[in-house]
């Protein structure tokens, strides 16, 4: 099994927060759970992953604006090195040097054998990965260009065991200067040679699951009402541990620092929800309740798993076509009662005379109601066929087909005060397709 890493980049510097200059938050998070390259392994857990770290930071964390690329949406958000490394520059652009930054990622990544970290995109070509990723380095360069002093980095990403033979990575970070910096850290999920596990209970990988855990509130151990990167590293720790005798599974996380450290930085503050975001039940389009929804009648399914226009669409055709069927039976029945009650001559010796004179009396009763029959079978064809298509529509037209590429969530606050104060001005949501 490969393993996974997570490394926290913190460059911040002790700042005053004063009413007329607040700084402000911003994330940027990247899940790719499936690859172009049939040779890269999907991941179960990544999408999810990064859509929970999205709603924690958003929810717990009073950030301004939060970016997330993952694959359902347009191809112009797309999670390629292309589209990641634009949207992330444009993010850089909004920020000022006193504003805190997040970067979060969840996917497969690989490390050089000079123990550089590069992250594999969706477009990612296993057999050229170095060209086709994006090396942690670059990104942390980029964060540079524009002085921010408060950059943390979130990387869940499965490496190649061969890695962590040179010490040009570590050089780097070492050398780089950090001004005005307060933490440089680097926090690993597991050590070199060991894996990291996904738990399948929650639909998260088992390192993603401790840290929500802990930005939600279970790591504030001094009870402030606030989660520092300390209180989160030492919970995330400590529960690993307990974890992997519990399961008797190995995963070993660890923590390096690379600057001195003169005051802890605040990420989230607490609140301790009494159901965790990793305990809630995950979303599932393909919910039995769903698909009997929909079987039951066409287009309720996808309108309570959220594809509401095309359920308003789908339920309304079907009513307009249930009508007309029931009229269409409705009509057959009275034309079929008539062409029974219709009264013709009785059989006598003239036999030539008696048939023609009943087929003027009776024929047109048999025809009506023959034309009632047909229309009834085109009108329950028609059903049939919109149950048919809704069911089509209902597997292979979900809102997560492999064909959607990417989502962008904006979340974005105006007059937004700080963590603990309270929160002014109106929430605006945006989704872009």
């Amino acid at each position: 099994m490969k393993s996974k890493i997570l490394i926290f980049l913190f460059l911040t510097t002790p700042s005053i927060v004063s009413a007329e200059g607040i700084p402000k938050r911003f994330g940027f998070v990247v899940g790719v759970s499936e690859y172009r390259n049939l040779t890269l392994g999907d991941l179960k857990t990544a999408k999810n992953d990064a859509l929970g770290m999205t709603k924690i930071l958003f929810s717990y964390g009073s950030y301004n604006r939060i970016q997330t690329l993952v694959q359902e949406g347009s191809v112009n958000s797309t999670p390629t090195k292309y589209n990641i490394l634009t949207n992330f520059e444009a993010l850089l652009k909004e920020t000022n040097p006193d504003d805190l930054f997040i970067f979060y990622f969840s996917g497969h990544g690989v490390v050089d054998y000079n123990d550089k970290v590069y992250l594999l995109p969706e477009d990612a070509n296993p057999s050229n990965p170095f060209e086709s990723g994006i090396a942690v380095e670059q990104l942390l360069e980029m964060t540079r260009n524009y002085k921010l002093k408060r950059v943390v980095f979130f990387i869940d990403a499965c490496r190649n065991p061969e890695d962590g033979k040179g010490e040009e990575g570590k050089k780097y970070l070492e050398a780089v200067s950090f001004r005005d910096s307060e933490i440089v850290s680097v926090f690993y999920s597991t050590k070199v040679g060991y894996s990291s596990f996904e738990d399948p209970k929650s639909g998260y990988g088992i390192f993603t699951k401790y840290l929500i855990y802990g930005l939600e509130g279970r790591a504030d151990s001094n009870y402030n009402g606030e989660v520092s990167y300390s209180e989160l590293s030492n919970y995330v720790i400590s529960s690993l541990k307990e974890w992997s005798k519990t399961n008797q599974k190995l995963q070993k996380p660890y923590t390096k620092e690379y600057a001195e450290k003169s005051e802890d930085t605040i990420l989230t503050y607490a609140v301790n929800p009494e159901t965790s975001l990793t305990d809630a039940p995950l979303f599932n389009p393909y919910n039995p309740t769903y698909a009997f929804r929909s079987f039951l009648v066409p287009g309720w399914g996808q309108y309570v798993r959220g594809q509401e226009e095309k359920g308003k669409i789908y339920m309304s055709i079907y009513a307009l076509g249930v009508l007309y069927a029931g009229y269409q039976y409705n009509t057959y029945r009275q034309d079929k009662a008539a062409y029974e009650s219709a009264v013709g001559i009785p059989p006598n010796p003239r036999i030539a005379e008696t048939v023609a004179l009943n087929y003027y009396l009776i024929e047109p009763y048999r025809q009506r109601m023959e034309s009632s029959r047909a229309n009834l079978s085109q009108a329950l064809t028609v059903l049939l066929f919109l149950w048919s298509a809704n069911v089509f529509d209902f597997y292979l037209l979900g809102p997560n087909p492999k064909e959607k590429s990417g989502v962008w969530l904006d979340f974005n606050w105006e007059n937004q005060g700080y963590m603990g104060i309270d929160r002014v001005g109106k929430l605006g949501y945006a989704m872009h397709f």
